[in-house]
């Protein structure tokens, strides 16, 4: 259910972004919006919260957020909806449309120590030939992988972390010994 209504709603928003002339000011500002919400995850509870009315919700809104803006009419029209929970949700499905609507791959990247500005460039430029798409980095940094590089995008992921290969090592290891 949660994802339908999150389809349903974001679709709606992605048609008016489409209808605006595609300004990139909606995705920023969404995004904006919904690190409001991931910061302060009680928000959108109480956006939920079925003992408060309508307009207590919106002005709730107007208090913390911009009121002149499409997103801003978005997210008060997903409060008389009682859909306001859902806005974490919405914003990453559309997340999707608009990474797809521009070609653009998000790629998250796990080394053990943080890339230099060299070696992010050189990857960069790498992962968007192989792909296709303009790539958006996405870094992390775990000491537990030992050396490598783990990549993730669409739902791939290509392991050449050291952790791996000695994991892959002991599974050999141990498949011979019996």
């Amino acid at each position: 259910m949660a994802a339908e209504v999150a389809k349903l709603y974001a679709d709606a928003l992605f048609e008016i972004y489409i209808e605006d002339g595609s300004d990139d000011a909606v995705h920023k500002e969404l995004n904006e919006f919904a690190a409001v919400f991931n910061d302060n995850p009680e928000l959108s509870q109480l956006l939920s919260a079925p003992l408060l009315t309508n307009k207590e919700k919106t002005d709730i809104v107007a208090k913390i957020f911009d009121s002149q803006s499409v997103v801003y009419d978005f997210l008060c029209l997903l409060c008389d909806k009682g859909r306001a929970g859902y806005f974490e949700e919405i914003t990453e499905v559309f997340n999707k449309k608009y990474n797809e609507h521009k070609n653009i791959a998000d790629v998250s990247v796990t080394t053990s120590v943080p890339l230099t500005e060299e070696l992010r460039t050189r990857l960069i430029a790498k992962l968007g030939a192989s792909i296709g798409k303009t790539v958006v980095l996405k870094e992390k940094t775990d000491p537990g992988i030992i050396d490598g590089i783990i990549v993730e995008y669409d739902n791939k992921r290509i392991d050449n972390s050291v952790r791996s290969g000695l994991e892959n090592l002991r599974k050999v290891v141990a498949d011979t010994e019996l």
